[in-house]
């Protein structure tokens, strides 16, 4: 992709920038911690403990106070004010001597982030079979998500709950249109089930996805969700999504009995485990979602590396991740404010990662495997920027070792940190150690408190595991003020936020300095499987 033009800063961003920024040439001089800082921090001696002493509570904050300024405009994904961001972070790291990592030996890597919508009018869901063409009707009948090009048909099979032996090996659906049953009422867990079919589908070569919904969807909710596939969004990649059409128990009771199988209990052996697929005899089914476009936007993730100094290591990389983005506007004000500067979703986080990547370049021996600093966009939009990256990474994925993410680290509980996927990796027991042997740091390294939350399945350090990158994810937690306008630089706990920030710090450099590689622990690696396979 070719390179995008560079953003100038504003003044006022600038200067900002410029508070808390090295000097261009070399490594600077590290400037002496507050008094108060020096004895939090309770430095050993040792470089590693120099360097975390860096990371104060004063600095995390100048850092967040430019990142979540109402001049970022809730840095929203795609925007300019997000282009700042990523100017402003690559500046950053160019200052501390951090390489590029991106694309075409730039800091950038841009994705395809276009606008579109369903066009309604060529939308179309036509079932031929039992010597009658039934079509079916968008907002009455069925509603659609994903997109065509040109109309898909194939021969209709029946999966029931769609489970992977339900759908068969690699291949075992190509040319045919799988129909699912799709139990729920479109809340997450239903989210989560329709995307895992989706899934199965693209796994088995299927040319489509019909989900058949659960008998309490009226008509009303069919009309909503045809509506709002014709509101345009955006879409990530560039590339048509997977088809996918979502129809009525009545119409597709139709559909069954073409093929001379009974709904009712089709529905009902569905429910239950895997089961083999069921061809609807003789029913061919031919449908089109075509698209109209308003955009062709890209976005940016930024990928700055500190190499190592390892030769037989340093083409190892640990990842270390923040997204940069957040919601941006609300249409409707609250108190009066519009601006969702998300100071901790995921400023802090963000700041956290500049602070980790001085205090390592500060160093006078780097880290024996290198590391990276990944901020990614689109996090908001559903971990768009860590999925296009795990997708398309600028560096070998096999050498990728290790994953860690930073989410909202400067809000509740003071003395405390829930490390989510402790118990899927090696990566666990380490922050353990590192937290016994640094007590001057203060914080409890929770292991998960909201298992039911699935939190390790829902932030940007996913998109590593699915790929099979040991992962762990430093959270907060949400709070009050979560995705509002009064998630604001003032409530930031910025003494919580440096302490997170050396913990980190420590777990990067450590497993960067291991003579192993951070291993699974069978029973998590099996769980993120499950995930995705």
């Amino acid at each position: 992709m070719s390179q995008r033009p560079s953003v100038a800063l504003p003044l006022g961003a600038a200067l900002a920038l410029a508070a808390c920024a090295a000097p261009v040439s070399g490594v600077p001089p590290q400037q002496p911690a507050p008094a108060s800082a020096q004895a939090a921090a309770a430095p050993a001696g040792s470089a590693v403990d120099r360097a975390a002493a860096t990371i104060t509570p004063e600095d995390l904050l100048s850092r967040i106070s430019f990142l979540a300024s109402d001049a970022m405009r809730g840095r929203d994904t795609p925007s300019r004010e997000l282009n700042i961001v990523a100017e402003a972070l690559i500046d950053h790291h160019r200052r501390l001597g951090l390489e590029p990592a991106g694309e075409n030996g730039t800091y950038y890597q841009w994705y395809p982030f276009p606008l579109r919508g369903l066009s309604a009018a060529g939308a179309r869901l036509e079932v031929a079979g039992g010597g009658a063409r039934q079509t079916l009707r968008l907002g009455r009948d069925f509603f659609t998500r994903g997109g065509t090009t040109a109309d898909v048909s194939g021969a209709l099979v029946y999966v029931g709950k769609g489970t992977q032996a339900s759908f068969g090996g690699p291949g075992a659906m190509r040319e045919r249109i799988a129909v699912a049953a799709l139990p729920g009422n479109g809340n997450r867990a239903w989210r989560t089930e329709r995307n895992r079919q989706v899934s199965e589908a693209q796994r088995a070569g299927a040319t489509a996805l019909i989900h058949v919904l659960d008998a309490a969807w009226g008509a009303d909710s069919i009309a909503k969700y045809a509506r709002a596939a014709e509101e345009p969004g955006r879409v990530l990649g560039g590339t048509t999504a997977f088809p996918e059409f979502f129809v009525t128990q009545a119409a597709a009771r139709r559909m069954f009995s073409a093929g001379n199988l009974a709904f009712e209990a089709a529905w009902s052996r569905g429910q239950g485990a895997d089961m083999e697929p069921v061809a609807l005899s003789g029913v061919r089914v031919t449908a089109a979602a075509p698209f109209r476009e308003f955009d062709q936007a890209v976005a940016p993730n930024v990928v700055a590396v500190l190499r190592g100094s390892d030769p037989a290591l340093r083409d190892e990389y640990v990842i270390v991740s923040a997204h940069m983005d957040h919601i941006g506007v609300s249409r409707n004000p609250v108190g009066g404010d519009s601006i969702n500067n998300g100071a901790d979703d995921d400023a802090s986080g963000t700041a956290g990662l500049m602070e980790i990547a001085e205090a390592m370049a500060s160093m006078p021996t780097r880290p024996r495997r290198s590391v990276v600093f990944l901020h990614v966009s689109g996090e908001e939009k559903g971990l768009l920027g860590s999925e296009w990256y795990s997708d398309h990474p600028t560096l070998p994925l096999p050498q990728i070792v290790a994953n860690i993410n930073v989410d909202m680290i400067g809000r509740n509980a003071t003395d405390s940190i829930v490390v989510i996927g402790k118990t899927y990796s090696t990566m666990g027991p380490q922050v353990n150690a590192i937290r016994a042997r640094h007590p001057e740091l203060n914080l409890v390294a929770a292991d998960d408190i909201w298992p039911d939350e699935r939190f390790f399945f829902r932030s940007d350090h996913f998109n590593f595991a699915r790929k099979e990158v040991p992962a762990i994810f430093f959270f907060s937690g949400v709070h009050e003020d979560y995705h509002r306008p009064s998630d604001e630089v003032e409530k930031i706990d910025e003494s919580k936020a440096a302490r997170v920030a050396r913990l980190v710090f420590y777990l990067a450099h450590e497993v960067a300095n291991a003579d192993q590689r951070p291993q699974w622990d069978p029973a998590g690696l099996a769980e993120v499987r499950a995930m995705v396979r």
